[in-house]
């Protein structure tokens, strides 16, 4: 008949062997972020994009991605930057204008996780607000 020290050790052994396995299986799940544009106004749109990291206990925020481009009015999402940001937490901040001035700035935070490849589209909207979509892989 086991003893009461037995059960108790073999109850901790098993509860750390699956959060063990939890923050290992955690540690492997990998992919990598990608950024895409859409600009539904009927004028040239240009669009700055900073990505930073948010930073950890032992790290500061850093900027890890940073672009400007020229979008041309679509109905659809135009190509982009294919992995720009590997898993993990980030804060992206987006600034739009035309040639005739700044239209919409807008931020979110995005965590590419859990599968190879995730996009985030920016989209200029006709009401020149700006919009965040995440498609899963």
């Amino acid at each position: 008949m086991p003893t009461r020290r037995t059960t108790l050790a073999a109850v901790g052994g098993a509860l750390a062997g699956s959060l063990g396995t939890y923050a290992g299986l955690e540690a492997t799940e990998s992919g990598y972020g990608s950024i895409q544009w859409a600009n539904e106004l009927d004028r040239e749109v240009r669009v700055r994009t900073v990505v930073r990291s948010t930073g950890g206990p032992l790290a500061d925020p850093a900027v890890v991605y940073e672009s400007e481009y020229r979008v041309f009015p679509t109905e659809h999402t135009r190509g982009g930057d294919t992995n720009v940001v590997e898993t993990g937490r980030y804060r992206v901040d987006v600034v739009a204008e035309t040639a005739d001035g700044r239209i919409g700035a807008a931020s979110t935070t995005w965590a590419p996780a859990g599968c190879y490849h995730q996009r985030l589209i920016v989209r200029v909207r006709d009401d020149r607000s700006v919009e965040f979509l995440q498609r899963e892989c």
